[in-house]
């Protein structure tokens, strides 16, 4: 499943029944795992899309322990929800979502917002090496429904020259911030690369090898010493898709939106069927609640 393409994804997942088994093997390979007593010995349910136990007879769905565990929700329309937010480009707004699946508008945005939560895979944990670029971006027009907020927010990025990129979304650009930020992100045999702001001006003295060029003097690249990657690739990018797509991103969930650019940047070699996959690769143990989400 390299080229997922509309069509073949229909094929592939025609009704609920194959989005059930897609997931079983997923899981548990050919036969589902008891999730009671952890018996080999459990079936699918023809009739209902639940698994039984022989052993200890009880009953569990295939969608416990997942990010699609207590959704009422079918499997097909999850299903089709991950392929458009991991195929599209710059995402899918939560409004164009609901008219595709016939659901209401606030139920795709917890879907939208469930999957993002899935999207800070385990690849994360493991620190950028090589050359890394860093670089801090301000997004304005960051609001939530009671109140437009006319603070800009403030975006850190580090990617790795040709692999991935980590965004946070953080409270300052100062360097109590942005430092502690750099050391958990950052291999210490990492060479960064950064502009001249004053966070970053003590990296050699923690034990970085660190160069930088200087904006305000017009000074873009001094041999392949830039950040054009991170300017370029990942910010034009993120403010894209926030400013296309997604108007109206509450500073509280700013972080969910990074995590999905991530994610996209971090997979952008990966043919669409083979990102829809990779997402598939860590749901178990990610499910969201409504109540946490907006709490």
């Amino acid at each position: 499943m390299k080229d997922l393409t509309l069509i073949e994804f229909y094929k592939q997942f025609p009704n609920e029944q194959a989005c059930i088994d897609y997931l079983i093997e997923l899981r548990w390979g050919k036969t589902p795992i008891c999730t009671n007593c952890g018996s080999v010995r459990a079936y699918v349910c023809k009739t209902r899309p639940i698994c039984k136990c022989y052993d200890c007879k009880a009953q569990f769905s295939v969608k416990i322990g997942t990010i699609f565990e207590e959704s009422r929700l079918p499997l097909q329309k999850w299903f089709l929800a991950v392929y458009l937010l991991t195929s599209l480009k710059k995402g899918v707004s939560s409004v164009t979502l609901s008219k595709y699946l016939g659901i209401t508008q606030k139920s795709a945005w917890f879907m939208l917002q469930r999957i993002r939560h899935a999207m800070k895979q385990g690849s994360f944990d493991k620190p950028l090496e090589g050359i890394v670029e860093i670089d801090e971006t301000y997004i304005s027009g960051v609001h939530s429904k009671e109140f437009k907020n006319d603070k800009k927010e403030i975006i850190f990025g580090a990617v790795e020259r040709g692999g991935r990129t980590k965004l946070k979304h953080v409270k300052s650009s100062g360097v109590r911030v942005l430092v502690p930020e750099i050391t958990n992100s950052i291999s210490p045999d990492a060479t960064i690369y950064s502009d001249t702001w004053g966070a970053y001006r003590n990296l050699t003295k923690i034990g970085y090898t660190h160069e930088s060029v200087n904006h305000g003097k017009l000074e873009y690249a001094r041999g392949s010493i830039h950040t054009n990657t991170i300017e370029g690739g990942v910010w034009d990018h993120l403010k894209l898709g926030l400013k296309a797509i997604y108007m109206g991103v509450s500073p509280k969930h700013l972080e969910k939106y990074c995590d999905e650019f991530s994610f996209r940047y971090n997979s952008r070699g990966l043919k669409d069927g083979e990102r829809f996959q990779s997402w598939f690769k860590d749901i178990s143990g990610k499910r969201l609640t409504y109540e946490k989400l907006i709490g």
